[in-house]
């Protein structure tokens, strides 16, 4: 398939190798126009177009890219079977999964197609997991997410957005200490400040609906230390007061979320409350 010549000295190998996809996806382009249905342009032009994604800046331009892609992988599998279909199945799936999350059911099955073929993606799993959360399968989830931790070059590609989606499908299975686990070593690893402010807030969330309600404090607490003033952090402050019936000190911690953030909704409420 890469070994046609595109120019005298340039090869689609070389130039898919050195990352020029939009040559690529105008070339393929110009092969479709002469020949709408050839098989080798059909996948150049699909897997360019994926790979084009990125690049742009609009919604609406992202979206050019992905229905061309899927439009070209999709003709590409009914043309004809070959080696390449594990390769467009799974590329074809991640298409669907940036569709959004109603299209998460073509992203599995496609996905799910290429891992039967014996077709390795680094991210596969990750992106399979993911999209069995968005259905709202979390053990299909949690299985391919532990699949993706558990591979060979996982440490190449662990980020606490990992860890993180498979702490939010086991609280989605309200296996919170499992949860905690999860979200625990996300903390340890990230370095990211918003990330390690998210995980303090989910945290903090799992123990107030356990009734840990000295663990949630420290979690909220350890958030206004280490990021400073926050809203929604005193808020929840004002929650945990509330629920131990301390309502003196539930309404100063709903006050300070007010001052910080006149337009938080749920500490307003809770100021109108007799």
């Amino acid at each position: 398939m890469w070994e046609k010549v595109v120019t005298d000295r340039v090869t689609e190998q070389e130039l898919w190798e050195s990352g020029s996809y939009q040559d690529i996806f105008d070339i393929s382009e110009k092969m479709l126009e002469e020949m709408p249905l050839d098989y080798e342009a059909l996948i150049l032009h699909g897997f360019s177009a994926y790979q084009l994604v990125l690049a742009q800046i609009t919604v609406s331009d992202k979206a050019i890219y992905i229905e061309k892609s899927i439009q070209c992988l999709r003709k590409a599998l009914i043309i004809k079977s070959t080696i390449m279909d594990g390769a467009i199945q799974y590329v074809l799936g991640k298409a669907y999964y940036s569709k959004g999350a109603e299209y998460a059911d073509l992203a599995v099955q496609s996905l799910e197609f290429a891992k039967q073929m014996g077709f390795s993606g680094d991210d596969m799993n990750e992106y399979l997991g993911i999209a069995y959360a968005a259905l709202r399968d979390y053990r299909m989830s949690i299985a391919a997410l532990t699949e993706a931790l558990n591979s060979p070059r996982a440490e190449e590609y662990l980020s606490g957005a990992l860890l993180l989606s498979i702490a939010n499908s086991y609280t989605a299975l309200e296996d919170f200490n499992m949860a905690i686990a999860y979200l625990m070593r996300c903390l340890d690893i990230s370095k990211d400040d918003n990330a390690k402010r998210l995980v303090r807030f989910k945290l903090g969330d799992i123990y107030f609906r356990q009734e840990d309600y000295s663990a949630a404090e420290n979690q909220y607490a350890a958030i206004l230390k280490d990021f400073g003033e926050n809203a929604e952090a005193h808020y929840r402050l004002g929650e945990i007061n509330a629920a131990k019936n301390n309502q003196i000190q539930a309404r100063a911690e709903w006050r300070k979320a007010v001052q910080i953030d006149p337009a938080h909704r749920s500490a307003r409420s809770r100021l109108t409350l007799r």
